[in-house]
């Protein structure tokens, strides 16, 4: 079914690129071939023969525009897209007077296909921007209205259109949006350059607003794309924080260095900016960076806040007076003598047994060497059953599976006696590929126990084999915050909530699932902030950044799975 949804929505967007294309070559045609043209409008665009040509033209670029972010998904294309393929139908409906027509049908057909597949077009652009776009598109209807009193009162002597005003406004909306002067109803010729002034002003607020809801893929994969390439390159080259890879994910903004080679990956909330990590330099520059990223935060009027770094660059916050918090513990495993032997690893070990008695087998899946339709398939089923369980997608501090950009991410993932994939776990790499941390871990909800044990002791078996020298199981919030030198009031609150909001979030759950693991090494994990103290401010961010829909959509999740589902 989901493919043959996305045949469909394919051949809708090819036909729409197709009527876009055949509506810009027809301008072109025009000077061309002048008679054929005729013919050509008659039976393409219609309304382009008996209303404006520059009409045809301008549908068909800002068609073109829309079927791009089409193919992309982009919520705001298919809103756009629907508005635009009505607006057509409606046309060729009113020129031809049949809704037989080739392009009538065409246009219906595309109709339905967005209209039943509207959930796939989720994309969205920023809110800022889409607010931006919906003013800018409210302008064409307020020159109407604004032209619509004019002509029945200061113009009124030029004006041989109705006395009565909202068909004098349904005359304004024709001849703004058809670009048609005669539907102006002016007699004296004075009158042109305001008629053709209005037109004009409609139609540029209209390309702006197009712009503006389109830009964050129009514009911005192209700069984006070139940034992250140079991201990539720094992630390789200096990214010790196993937080460095998750600076290519889609949800980021990079500030990079003048000065010297380095970027960090952040976003804003509010007044407070937010980094991924530790900031990304060679060691030897850090300093130089730091300044260059206290000065941009200064100028902006921002504070600033770093999540989840590391003990290696520690000294350089203390260096600019940031407060630092321990937010919890990295369980790590150094891969060259580790095995499941010993108590410690009893539970693990017995578990592991277990899912190899009932048949489940482990694979490394490997997009970069073969594309595996079904595998990616069978992937996205399974993260979709697990925020079904879960909740919603967390993001900022966690990845997501990118199986369009891969780069040196390793999928694992097991499969039951049938061959069935039931869990995975996405590993993202550091210290120069020396080290990989599990990502994402998911699983379908009848998997049996020790499915994701025995997936996670099999990647690290087979990294260690690779020359892995660490494997990472990530962080354990709020873990051992209790024994560190810093007595806070904020390290006594997180202390606080890990005691008594273990409810909502399963701190200690968390710990002990990882803990069974026998790690070799907790390395200690902080935040760093600035200005101090520690408010409100900086909490909020936290939240927000993780929570990209909401932090109320988070209350509410978290409230439907503790009562079972019945809101």
């Amino acid at each position: 079914m989901f493919r043959l949804r996305s045949i469909l929505q394919d051949i809708a967007i090819f036909l729409s690129v197709l009527m876009s294309l055949m509506s810009v070559a027809g301008i072109y045609l025009r000077h061309w071939r002048p008679f054929q043209a005729e013919s050509f409008y008659n039976y393409v665009a219609p309304y382009g023969l008996m209303a404006h040509r520059l009409l045809a033209f301008t549908v068909g670029v800002l068609g073109l525009l829309v079927s791009v972010n089409l193919y992309r998904r982009v919520r705001s294309a298919w809103v756009l897209g629907m508005i635009g393929q009505s607006m057509l139908f409606a046309l060729h409906l009113y020129y031809t007077g049949t809704v037989f027509s080739l392009f009538s049908l065409v246009s219906l057909f595309i109709l339905l296909v967005l209209g039943v597949t509207a959930k796939d077009f989720r994309r969205v652009p920023k809110r800022r921007e889409t607010w931006q776009a919906l003013g800018l598109s409210l302008i064409p209807f307020g020159l109407a209205l604004f032209n619509a009193i004019l002509s029945l009162t200061f113009l009124r002597r030029d004006y041989a259109g109705t006395a009565n005003f909202w068909l004098a406004l349904k005359h304004s909306v024709r001849f703004l949006v058809l670009m048609d002067t005669q539907d102006a109803y002016f007699v004296s010729h004075m009158n042109f350059l305001y008629t053709v002034t209005l037109i004009a002003m409609s139609w540029i607020s209209l390309i702006i607003a197009f712009i503006l809801l389109l830009k964050p893929l129009v514009i911005n994969p192209i700069v984006n794309g070139r940034e992250r390439a140079r991201v990539l390159s720094l992630v390789h080259e200096y990214g010790q924080n196993p937080m460095a890879y998750l600076a290519l994910s889609k949800d980021k903004q990079y500030f990079f260095g003048e000065m010297t080679d380095g970027v960090i990956a952040y976003m804003v909330v509010n007044n407070v900016l937010v980094v991924c990590g530790d900031l990304i330099c060679q060691e030897e520059n850090a300093i130089v960076f730091m300044g260059e990223i206290t000065r941009f935060a200064h100028k902006n009027g921002w504070k600033l806040l770093f999540l989840d770094i590391t003990e290696k660059l520690r000294h350089v916050y203390e260096e600019f007076g940031f407060g630092l918090v321990k937010i919890g513990e990295d369980a790590c495993i150094e891969l060259a003598n580790y095995d499941l032997k010993g108590k410690k690893a009893a539970k693990v070990r017995a578990n592991i047994n277990h899912a190899r008695r009932l048949g489940i087998e482990v694979a490394e899946y490997q997009p970069l060497v073969h594309r595996d339709v079904a595998i990616e398939q069978a992937f996205q089923h399974i993260s979709h059953e697990w925020f079904k369980q879960k909740g919603a997608e967390l993001g900022f501090m966690l990845g997501d599976l990118a199986l369009e950009n891969p780069h040196n991410r390793r999928y694992f993932y097991a499969k039951d006696a049938t061959g069935k994939p039931i869990a995975l776990v996405v590993f993202v790499p550091y210290e120069k590929g020396q080290a990989y941390m599990a990502d994402v871990t998911r699983r379908l909800s009848d998997a049996p126990n020790g499915t994701m044990e025995v997936i996670m002791f099999d990647a690290f078996t087979k990294m260690r084999e690779d020359g892995v020298l660490w494997g990472n199981l990530g962080l354990c919030p709020l873990a051992n915050i209790e024994g560190g030198q810093d007595n806070s009031m904020t390290t006594q609150l997180m202390q606080f909530i890990y005691e008594n909001m273990n409810g909502v979030y399963g701190f200690k759950g968390l710990y002990q699932a990882k803990k069974k693991f026998a790690p070799t090494d907790w390395q200690e994990r902080f935040i760093a902030y600035t200005p101090k103290p520690f408010g409100f401010s900086y909490a909020y961010a936290i939240i927000k950044a993780q929570n990209p829909k909401g932090i109320n959509k988070l209350l509410l999740e978290k409230l439907r799975l503790k009562t079972g589902n019945r809101f």
